[in-house]
């Protein structure tokens, strides 16, 4: 089976706020989550984040996702990989180790719901592999 069928970026923005507003009114795009790292949820339908809030949030556009990110820091642009399973996850962090990728955060449970682990290439970029966590 197929392992990575998705690939989405994550672009770091100044102001998380504003650059939905752009998205959303000007290039026709449509608002998805958005996650608040102050508050540490996903916000409801509605719910804005304060200008300057650090947070991530989803837009899409047809068949088109993109993921921005609020950082404090100055940092990389981020890769979301998406895969179908926790354990597609679990192979590729250990074929990517064996292989000898710089594994930043190696595979977890997040807070909202997916299984993740995090890689870096050599210039910083960092790749972001997830899938919804298992149920049972």
């Amino acid at each position: 089976m197929t392992a990575i069928f998705a690939c989405r970026p994550n672009l770091l923005v100044s102001n998380l706020s504003a650059t939905l507003t752009y998205y959303t009114g000007a290039l026709g795009f449509h608002q998805g989550w958005c996650w608040s790292d102050q508050a540490a949820r996903m916000l409801d339908e509605g719910e804005k984040l304060a200008p300057r809030e650090p947070g991530t949030a989803l837009v899409q556009r047809d068949e088109v996702q993109i993921l921005f990110t609020r950082r404090g820091a100055v940092g990389s642009d981020w890769l979301h990989f998406d895969v179908y399973t926790p354990e597609q996850v679990d192979e590729l962090h250990r074929e990517w180790r064996d292989r000898g990728a710089q594994i930043d955060e190696p595979p977890t449970q997040r807070s909202w719901g997916m299984y993740e682990m995090r890689v870096s290439d050599p210039d910083g970029h960092v790749i972001r592999v997830s899938a919804p966590a298992s149920t049972g």
